[in-house]
């Protein structure tokens, strides 16, 4: 219930902060209530799978620690049925949250028709945030601390933003680098090199995908 309403109260406070972030820090700069609105919302947009993945990763750690997991392994359900719904669940959850969030924040610029297909590349986020938590902690204290590694993925919207330098590119390491730079790429229309670097991103999504599930599996048995 907290992954769900955390976006929200996220929304809420940007909506009535923005206006007074602005005077207090940016008035006078060529940092304009544009640009200010564009890094907050793409950051809101990133919280919501982040923040429903992160619960879920827990939810898959305390499955595990039960033995849960590998007891519906054994079942006609068989484990890839139990990620399914378990992986699948928080995606829809997120894609539910998604434009009502940054509509309670203010932010509807961005919801475009341009930014689908990278919303559709942040929505698998959710499943790698889940896997990769599941797989690398033993339990659910190790996930405590992964969990924090993982909220440094949140500052890659105001990052990718500020720092236009070729050395960014090894933020592409992080899956949500993709979808970002990728938005912030298109914004003066589609070119062929963007096309290539949407289709780089979604390769490596799916790559990143199969070997956490890959992992998570070996894990459980």
């Amino acid at each position: 219930m907290i992954s769900i309403f955390a976006p929200i109260l996220m929304a809420l406070f940007f909506r009535f902060a923005t206006p007074m972030l602005d005077v207090a820090f940016f008035e006078g700069t060529t940092f304009t209530s544009s640009d200010q609105k564009l890094v907050i919302g793409l950051l809101l947009l990133l919280t919501t799978p982040v923040m429903i993945g992160m619960m879920s990763g827990f939810i898959l750690l305390d499955e595990k620690d039960e033995g849960i997991a590998m007891s519906i392994a054994v079942t006609p359900f068989q484990l890839k049925g139990y990620l399914l719904y378990r992986l699948t669940l928080p995606m829809i959850i997120s894609l539910l949250l998604a434009f009502p969030v940054l509509m309670i924040g203010g932010f509807t610029e961005i919801i475009t028709l341009r930014i689908l297909p990278f919303l559709l590349l942040i929505l698998v986020e959710t499943p790698i945030i889940a896997l990769f938590m599941a797989s690398v902690a033993e339990n659910k204290v190790e996930g405590l601390a992964v969990a924090k590694v993982v909220s440094i993925i949140l500052v890659i919207p105001i990052a990718i933003y500020f720092v236009d330098h070729p050395a960014m590119m090894i933020a592409g390491v992080l899956p949500p680098y993709w979808p970002l730079k990728g938005y912030l790429l298109t914004m003066n229309g589609w070119h062929l090199v963007d096309y290539l670097f949407v289709l780089t991103g979604i390769l490596y999504h799916l790559l990143m995908l199969l070997y956490l599930l890959k992992r998570y599996e070996r894990a459980i048995r």
